[in-house]
């Protein structure tokens, strides 16, 4: 009796335990990369960028509208949790019908096994860094664990007649995933292997095939919803804007960034061995066997449970470890041959990798989940010997717990909506705000979009205007946007630039942030380059606002991204503003008010505060700030000046939470005085 409710008790024990763990150490907001995108796109029921993960969208709209006092990226975030958190109870349960079907009881002590293998996978890095931030990759998971979970229950009931609906529940997962991040269908050949070495004789018999292929029907249509998503939506974030079936099939195709759906196997963008599939394998040793502590050994404890719950499968039940093994060898194998990265690849791809380790979370549980049972009744003659094995057995989610907190606690770390709002704020009223790729757009896209932040700046992606739909998305969304407003109107623009053109000035000189005395020109002469579509759009920009509204260039992009307007940027902060006079150097008011005083810096300097790779390249943007402000500084004689944002700088980010090497920060401490 006090197994039976202590097994009751196990699973809802386990969801709150991972559930609690995600949501104490998730964001507060949002983070780098996918994280603003998709916070937008939930928030405002737009489009992300391709394959957009329409069903995340859908699932985060009403949870984004439930902010419960808090932002919505937050709340956002913790529902990223609890998919999480039921991924690890798939797990579990995948684990336990394993184990059922391994001739293990699946009493008290066995559902505690498995509840600690299960906890192990929850606290494994890759999963723990996407549970705590909204992003497709947590439900990729999830999709795994019900097709996981899916396969166990048709072979079981395999023999049975009504069998072919867990084939059509499963071919409705497989579509669905496609609404998701598509990651599972590298599981199809997998899962093929598992019903084959189950039942051979399936292949020719109607029903299940009618049932699969019209499950794969019902779960791909979920995806055409993105039409009159596309046509109806207000969101800055409609990518690609897929409103017609053309369109459509061009964003589902990923017709923007390639197409041929990215199957793209061979040739390979890098040794397949040395890079690729090192590259996965050094991600699952991160996971499962690694040795970062001075007790680094315990580290490999999860993987070695793993190794010994596919032994232990394959001795007590060969055909359903037959089947495993190649669900797990062909999913990795699948994943590493499509991802078909290229060497030193500017983004880590272990969020593509978590759906297999989903396969390798239940061998841990299975291997726990069996240990246990043997331990119980090795308690009754060894107690001493017993106890040993439990105290194995309970360190190893513990460890990965412990291990993991502080690099995956991230309740603490505001570096992107800081980053996002001091860009923002700062900018002069009414600026058009050119930026250039995704941790200097969606961020500044939803602080605006979603928290109300600047709703007066205009923000324009360079990148994407070399994109048609997002030229005509500009002219059709904002009327009162300076762009021309048909494509006729766009077409003059190669007519007027050849090698130069001439902008005329409008405007007194307070209007470019300038001393009242400053003489303005009448014109500027400029060298746009026709042949690039960005270029264009800029130079029609530039031309029909007549320098009404102020512009301004995100500092990531550099001089590059002013392009031919480069010597008439002058830095204010994290952004050169335009003005009609060329090589001007920064505006020192403006630059150290903005640095000294209007941006906030959390985290930067707080040693508990641990900072990812991505917001320390993002600080160094700051850095390029202060050393262009302390440049000014000593150049104009201002040596206390210098000395003030020199103390600023070093406060704010001090340089060995940022890795500064020697030089790099003898430089800084010199900068004044050399």
């Amino acid at each position: 009796m006090r197994s039976a409710r202590l097994a009751a008790v196990v699973p809802f024990a386990l969801l709150g335990v991972a559930a609690v763990v995600f949501w104490r150490t998730a964001y507060p907001t949002i983070t780098w990369w996918d994280s603003g995108n998709y916070s937008l796109a939930a928030a405002t029921l737009g489009v992300a960028s391709a394959p957009g993960s329409l069903l995340l969208t859908l699932l985060g709209w009403p949870v984004a509208h439930l902010t419960l006092g808090s932002s919505p990226a937050y709340v956002l975030n913790l529902f990223a949790g609890a998919l999480a958190a039921l991924t690890v109870g798939l797990v579990y349960v995948v684990a336990l019908s394993i184990l059922r079907n391994m001739g293990v009881d699946s009493n008290g002590p066995t559902t505690v096994g498995a509840a600690l293998g299960a906890l192990t996978f929850a606290f494994s890095a890759t999963l723990w860094e996407h549970a705590i931030k909204f992003t497709p990759y947590v439900l990729s998971a999830l999709f795994t664990g019900l097709i996981l979970y899916t396969l166990m229950r048709w072979w079981e009931d395999a023999d049975r007649p009504n069998a072919w609906r867990w084939l059509a529940g499963l071919a409705v997962l497989f579509g669905l995933d496609f609404s998701v991040h598509r990651t599972n269908a590298l599981l199809i050949p997998g899962a093929l292997a598992w019903i084959l070495v189950r039942d051979p004789r399936i292949v020719s018999r109607p029903k299940p095939w009618l049932a699969g292929i019209g499950g794969m029907a019902l779960g791909l249509a979920v995806q055409l919803l993105i039409i009159p998503i596309s046509a109806t939506t207000t969101s800055p974030l409609n990518v690609f804007e897929p409103s017609s079936w053309s369109r459509f099939w061009d964003y589902v195709s990923l017709a923007q960034n390639g197409g041929g759906f990215l199957v793209d196997f061979w040739p390979r963008n890098s040794n397949i061995w040395s890079v690729q599939l090192a590259d996965f394998l050094g991600v699952l040793r991160a996971n499962f066997f690694h040795s970062a502590t001075p007790v680094g050994f315990l580290g490999w404890l999860p993987g070695c449970a793993a190794l010994l719950g596919l032994v232990t499968l394959w001795r007590r039940n060969r055909r359903l470890g037959r089947a495993f093994t190649l669900v797990l060898l062909l999913h990795a194998a699948m994943t590493v041959l499509y991802f078909n990265i290229p060497a030193n690849y500017f983004r880590p791809f272990d969020r593509h990798y978590l759906p297999v380790f989903v396969s390798f979370g239940v061998l841990i549980a299975v291997a726990l989940g069996a240990a246990m049972q043997s331990l119980a009744r090795l308690a009754t003659v060894r107690q001493l010997a017993a106890v040993g094995v439990a105290a194995a057995i309970i360190l190893i989610p513990a460890y990965q717990l412990i291990g993991n907190w502080s690099a995956y606690d991230a309740s603490a770390r505001y570096f992107t909506r800081d980053y996002a709002v001091n860009a923002l704020e700062a900018l002069p009223p009414n600026a058009i705000y050119f930026t250039v790729g995704d941790n200097d757009t969606f961020p500044v896209l939803y602080v605006q979009a979603v928290e109300g932040v600047r709703p007066d700046v205009r923000i324009v992606n360079l990148s994407l205007a070399n994109a048609t739909w997002y030229v005509d998305q500009i002219a059709r969304r904002d009327r009162s946007f300076p762009f021309p407003r048909s494509t006729d109107g766009r077409r003059l623009t190669s007519t007027v630039i050849d090698t130069t053109a001439v902008i005329a000035v409008r405007g007194s000189a307070e209007q470019f942030g300038l001393a009242a005395d400053t003489s303005l020109p009448t014109s500027i002469t400029v060298r746009p380059r026709p042949s690039i579509p960005a270029d264009t759009v800029l130079f029609d920009i530039v031309r029909s606002n007549a320098w009404r509204s102020p512009l301004a260039f995100a500092i990531t992009g550099g001089n590059g991204a002013m392009a031919w307007l480069a010597p008439y940027g002058r830095l204010e902060g994290l952004y050169w503003r335009i003005v009609p006079i060329a090589n001007l150097g920064p505006n020192r008011d403006t630059l150290r008010s903005n640095l000294l005083q209007r941006y906030e810096y959390r985290g930067y300097a707080n040693d508990s505060v641990r900072i990812d790779d991505t917001s320390r390249t993002m600080a160094f943007q700051y850095l390029v700030a202060f050393t262009t402000l302390l440049d000014a500084d000593k150049a104009n004689g201002a040596a206390e000046s210098c000395d003030e944002a020199t103390r600023k700088l070093l406060t704010a980010f001090p340089p060995e939470r940022l890795a500064l090497p020697e030089l790099d920060r003898a430089a800084i401490l010199s900068r004044c005085r050399s």
